[in-house]
């Protein structure tokens, strides 16, 4: 069981089926660093970081 890099919090890893899994057999597997809470808010806290455009 990995461990999420920002609380310490032990979360399990759930499988996702790639389709295209074949393809990059050759490839080593990543496993995640955040836990799906950290992973929400740093996705929710850089969306609201970004810059509105000005209009033109």
């Amino acid at each position: 069981m990995p461990r999420c890099i920002m609380c310490g919090k032990q979360f399990d890893v759930e499988e996702k089926k790639d389709p295209y899994e074949d393809e990059y057999d050759d490839q080593p597997k990543k496993t995640p660093a955040f836990c799906q809470m950290c992973e929400a808010k740093l996705k929710y806290e850089s969306d609201q970081s970004q810059k509105v455009p000005k209009p033109i």
